[in-house]
């Protein structure tokens, strides 16, 4: 992919429309002219981050500044296709004719940090990964499978455990009833007439239970249908309104698509409707039951009196029993309810496991792919630069991710998180939370287990699928050879770092690449001996974009094309857009980099005489 042409209308480089050339394109000229600028807009309008937060708010601020009001856009050619793209300072996100992939810009102050922090040397690696949106995707689906099914797995044991409290009723009811058993069975020696009255009481108490029973299901099953109706009834508000197309002549391609969402909003009117219908009938029929149960307890109270009145306190006793009979039948069907809830559990937690499974899965291979690009990277810069990289090395963020769930716990948690961090993963840590396994967390975390109880319980209530899709990224570690031994980068001096991150940009010999003056801190001889080298062994049909001050560049690099751009303080505006081999070039570059015809006569005589 190249870009074919860039215009910017408006800003610091108003008018400016130049069209880049498959090969190397070097921007020259003049400070404060907006080679810099025109990099930050470029990079500005593919939407490209810069390799740490600073370096992209940074980058940011300065195609704002010099953009203005106005809008940049980019021709890209990739194979046979074209995508414009095109963004104004107003656009939270660019606006592109189709996909593309964004191509690797270093600004200057970049290349002389990017290696420093962890996340750059991670991004500088991954963009020799190819395209990865679809494993990004693939990521991205995986994780929200894994929140979604962990917050359902929460609500059902929420479910359950509200049953189980219920269900802990059953052995003191159970007791009750074996209590009031002899004074029941003392009922059962009284009169014919009683023992009939008791009889007909005891059936009629049966029928009472069922209906009882009957009652809470309808109850239930009217509050689910009631809760899934109200969410699909926030769906329905969420429809998009109708909006006229903007062309007043032309016809609106939106038609086609419009009496498709409106069949998609009248089917879910029509399930609304019928899960009203459903709720309004479940209502009915709890009436219908309700109005049964309390018709058979007029009956029932009459014939306890009855007993009553032939037995004194027989029907205090027969109530008591009724009532004891009823509950434990309505707790025992919750029994059932509680085996549903326990199959829906089990099942979600499978289906998590499967997800789960499948991000560890994804992630494994961009991790082998990261070791095979290192390996093959090693071949080539080895063993000057060397690259390792290490599995889910960066635990930072899943520590911060900990210490977010652990805020107002009233635990001291800064040493702990981290000890858990690099000890336990995501996923093992979920997994403990949920089955209360306070002696893994204990024994990872270099605590007690009172303690790892206390965690536990802390962050049941945080969003444990967010800490159970946390990335914890691969470290990657980048060296330079110094004498017999390689230095860390963090080690190195600015001039070194350099000469590690270069030569590894150089290697994406398939993606447009972007440098903000390269030069900086490096001297010529590395310049000769490896970047130019790098830039000539590129293929012809890729595409490099540089702004530097060092005509070294250029001209051993055999560019291919030269924007020299010129300033008169308020804005910038091109001067020379040409090949190497043009006068103009070869004049601007002599005067510009040079310091002038005179200056390069004198140093072409000095290094002659010193021959």
């Amino acid at each position: 992919m190249h870009i074919e042409r860039i215009q910017i209308e408006e800003g610091f480089l108003d008018g400016l429309d130049v069209c880049p050339t498959p090969g190397l394109n070097v921007i020259i000229g003049a400070r404060g002219t907006g080679k810099t600028s025109l990099i930050e807009l470029i990079r500005f309008c593919l939407d490209v981050p810069g390799y740490t937060q600073k370096s992209s708010r940074r980058s940011r601020e300065h195609a704002l500044s010099v953009l203005g009001s106005g809008q940049i856009t980019l021709t890209l050619v990739d194979g046979a296709r074209r995508v414009k793209v095109t963004r104004s300072a107003a656009e939270d996100a660019p606006r592109a004719s189709g996909p593309f992939l964004p191509p690797i810009v270093l600004s200057q102050t970049e290349i002389e940090t990017v290696g420093l922090q962890p996340g750059g040397r991670l991004q500088l690696l991954d963009g020799f990964l190819g395209d990865q949106r679809s494993l990004n995707a693939a990521e991205t689906e995986a994780m929200a499978a894994v929140q979604s099914l962990t917050a359902e797995a929460d609500a059902v044991r929420l479910d359950i455990e509200q049953l189980n409290l219920q269900l802990a009723e059953l052995p003191a009811l159970e007791e009750q009833l074996q209590q009031l058993a002899p004074q029941e069975q003392h009922l059962a020696t009284l009169s014919s007439e009683a023992q009939a009255r008791t009889v007909e009481l005891n059936s009629l108490s049966g029928t009472i239970s069922m209906k009882g029973v009957a009652v809470a299901a309808t109850e239930r099953f009217q509050d689910g249908i009631a809760s899934w109706c109200a969410s699909l009834i926030a769906a329905q508000g969420s429809m998009p309104p109708y909006e006229p197309w903007p062309h007043g002549g032309d016809s609106d391609p939106l038609d086609v698509l419009r009496p498709r969402a409106a069949a998609a909003y009248n089917h879910l009117a029509h399930a609304i409707s019928e899960l009203v219908a459903v709720k309004s009938e479940a209502g009915q029929l709890l009436l219908q039951l309700n109005g049964d149960k309390i018709s058979f307890e007029d009956q029932a109270r009459q014939l306890r009196g009855q007993i009553e009145n032939l037995q004194v306190g027989a029907g205090e006793i027969i109530r008591r029993g009724q009532v004891l009979r009823e509950r434990k039948a309505q707790l025992e069907s919750l029994g059932a309810v509680r085996h549903t809830r326990n199959l829906t559990l089990e099942n979600a937690i499978q289906r998590r496991t499967a997800a789960l499974d499948q991000l560890e899965l994804i992630r494994t291979q961009r991790f082998q792919m990261r070791t095979a690009v290192a390996t093959d990277l090693n071949k080539v810069l080895g063993p000057r630069i060397r690259i390792d990289v290490l599995r889910s090395g960066q635990t930072e963020g899943f520590a911060a991710a900990i210490a977010e769930a652990l805020r107002g716990s009233g635990l001291k948690y800064n040493e702990l998180v981290t000890t858990l961090a690099q000890r336990m993963s995501p996923r093992e840590l979920l997994e403990s939370i949920e089955t209360n396994n306070f002696q893994l967390v204990a024994n990872c975390g270099g605590m007690s287990p009172d303690r790892a109880a206390k965690v536990i319980i802390a962050l049941k209530e945080a969003d444990l699928g967010a800490i159970a899709t946390v990335a914890i990224e691969d470290y990657v570690r980048f060296s330079l050879l110094d004498g017999a031994d390689h230095k860390d980068i963090a080690d190195l001096s600015t001039g070194q770092r350099c000469t590690v991150v270069l030569p590894l940009v150089l290697r994406h010999t398939d993606r447009l690449l972007i440098v903000d003056q390269p030069e900086d801190h490096i001297d010529n001889g590395f310049i000769v001996d490896t970047l130019i080298r790098s830039i000539l062994a590129r293929a012809a049909d890729g595409q490099i974009l540089f702004s530097t001050h060092n005509a070294n560049i250029p001209v051993l690099g055999s560019a291919d094309f030269v924007l020299q751009l010129g300033s008169d303080g308020k804005r910038g505006f091109q001067l020379v857009a040409a090949p190497l081999s043009d006068p103009a070039v070869v004049n601007a570059i002599t005067m510009i980099m040079e310091g002038g015809l005179q200056a390069f006569d004198s140093r072409a005589e000095f290094y002659g005489a010193q021959r």
